[in-house]
């Protein structure tokens, strides 16, 4: 990477890493060789990037106010969809890969449903840009963080399969 490093994402394997960079750069890394596998560019200033829970995809944001869908074995983008009115600074999925969350400068928090791709509910609170966001393990619960200084703890949507 040429600019900060916005995220990292490790495979359940341990054996390769996503980053995400502000230079417009995803990269796979092999973490047993220490080499980059593969590189995914776009015009935007990546925030985050995920694996989804199989891991053959991953699924990043940025500055551009797109959630971009990967194909984790040859990089190439399967799907873009719009995902708010500003930057997009956090992602996280759920367990089974169902649904997945995004937040950012908007001080909204969005939940897609990941296969469909679409907005399934929105939630607003935050005074300030959300900086990150998970989805509980037990996915009852979505925790955000704010450049505001809050900490949000939102009651995962009924009637919500996950």
């Amino acid at each position: 990477h040429k600019s900060p490093v916005t995220s990292i994402v490790v495979r359940s394997d341990d054996r390769e890493c996503a980053s995400s960079s502000d230079d417009g750069s995803c990269i796979q890394w092999d973490l047993r060789n220490y080499r980059r596998t593969q590189a995914l560019f776009a015009s935007t200033m990546f925030k985050s990037i995920i694996y989804h829970p199989d891991e053959s995809q991953l699924l990043s944001c940025g500055s551009d106010r797109k959630l971009t869908y990967w194909d984790a074995f040859d990089g190439s983008a399967i799907r873009i969809i719009e995902g708010g009115s500003a930057q997009i600074n956090a992602l996280d999925a759920d367990i089974e890969g169902n649904y997945f969350v995004s937040a950012g400068n908007d001080c909204q928090l969005r939940l897609f449903s990941y296969d469909e791709g679409e907005l399934t509910a929105v939630a607003d609170g935050h005074s300030g840009a959300i900086n990150a966001v998970k989805i509980s393990p037990n996915q009852t619960r979505i925790v955000s963080v704010g450049s505001e200084g809050a900490i949000f703890v939102w009651k995962y949507p009924e009637g919500i399969d996950s």
